[in-house]
């Protein structure tokens, strides 16, 4: 396989979205093309700190509120 065709293929790969085969011989091809393989670890990286950017931690009070509701403490 061409570098072109396996780069395409690349964020398919990383979103699990690549069937068996497909999948099979792209990792396949990473492991042999430094430059693609390279590609995949930078777009994983990137996937990761935008997940992170995006990451959102509740107030204390609704954590609160949500584990006496949890407990069966609370009313609605």
């Amino acid at each position: 396989m061409r570098c072109s065709q396996e780069a395409s293929r690349i964020q398919d790969y990383i979103s699990g979205e690549l069937g068996r085969e497909d999948r099979m011989m792209l990792e396949s091809h990473l492991s042999g093309c430094e430059e693609c393989k390279t590609c995949a670890e930078t777009m994983l990286f990137f996937r990761s700190r935008l997940r992170d950017l995006f990451r959102v931690t509740a107030p204390v009070e609704l954590r609160n509120r949500i584990a006496t509701l949890s407990a069966g403490g609370g009313k609605s």
